[in-house]
């Protein structure tokens, strides 16, 4: 029994992140546009509080332990060296990653998601990691060759919105580099990394919702939905400390091809959604582009998993 709960284990962690993620982009494009809450770092910010609270509670009530290499990885000058770009770019991230909800259809940011191993890429020749092979390289333009015919056959993409998935992906690229090296280096568990990347990414969305968000939160009272839909609010905070868990989970249980894969499945899943329960609209041009994408993206992943 004890054999098959361990192999049971990565099959549940990877089933729970096909859900959680995507009901938390979905829970966030309804509050922000059905209940009119445009706030979205502020909305960012609670997966990264509860995820916060979550890893300081277990380690305070002894059911996890910060193990000491893990704490002298992290000491002194090397907090702001490890740690602080990792949860700044986490924090660019997920304020731009809510944002362009305002700005674009649901379907085409998940589209858009098809590229990221294009930043990847450039991300990865930068931080001096392995590189990935040269067919690898031929599928990644593949990749961005689709990419630009789905953007080509948009119908209502903005500027802004564009601007703000681009950000998004190179955050989330360059968080996700160092997070595995992180992981690869230092050895750190879930708890642990929780506990030391939560609390800079909260100092810098807060500091940044401050600035660009204080003074209409309170003066449009946006405040008022955390009291008059606190069990909604909740969820959103529950689901982020889901997502912030599982995805490290699904990351030390199997490998970073199969969060990729993981994820890709789950944006087309998301733009399913968009279609069905959004009435968004997909070109003949747009798909085309997306399965262009697509095939760059599983001959990516192919031939990097060969190399390894």
């Amino acid at each position: 029994l004890a054999a098959t709960g361990r192999a049971l284990a990565p099959v549940a962690a990877c089933a729970a992140f096909m859900v959680v993620g995507p009901s938390l982009m979905v829970l966030n494009k309804h509050i922000m546009e059905v209940h009119g809450f445009r706030y979205p770092i502020t909305l960012s910010g609670l997966g990264l509080v509860g995820a916060c609270a979550f890893s300081r509670l277990a380690v305070a009530s002894g059911a996890a332990q910060l193990r000491r290499e893990s704490v002298e990885a992290v000491a002194g000058a090397n907090y702001w060296r490890i740690v602080f770009p990792i949860s700044a770019c986490r924090a660019v991230t997920l304020a731009t990653g809510n944002a362009v909800y305002l700005h674009l259809s649901l379907g085409f940011i998940q589209m858009l998601k098809a590229f990221t191993p294009a930043i990847m890429l450039v991300v990865m020749v930068f931080a001096q990691v392995d590189r990935p092979a040269r067919a690898a390289i031929w599928c990644v333009m593949v990749i961005v060759c689709g990419t630009l015919v789905e953007v080509e056959g948009e119908m209502h993409a903005t500027l802004v919105g564009l601007l703000l998935m681009m950000t998004s992906c190179i955050g989330e690229a360059i968080s996700t580099v160092l997070s595995q090296k992180l992981m690869h280096n230092f050895k750190f568990n879930e708890i642990e990394a929780m506990y030391y990347l939560s609390p800079p990414s909260v100092v810098a969305l807060g500091a940044a919702a401050a600035v660009l968000e204080g003074q209409e939160f309170i003066s449009a009272g946006g405040y008022l939905l955390f009291v008059q839909r606190p069990a909604l609010m909740l969820t959103a905070a529950l689901l982020g400390v889901g997502v912030n868990l599982l995805t490290l989970i699904v990351v030390r249980a199997t490998s970073s091809v199969t969060v990729k894969i993981l994820n890709t499945l789950r944006c087309i899943g998301l733009v399913i959604v968009g279609v069905i329960f959004y009435d968004e609209t997909r070109s003949p041009k747009q798909c085309f582009g997306y399965a262009v994408s697509l095939v760059g993206f599983i001959g990516y992943n192919f031939f990097q998993l060969r190399a390894d």
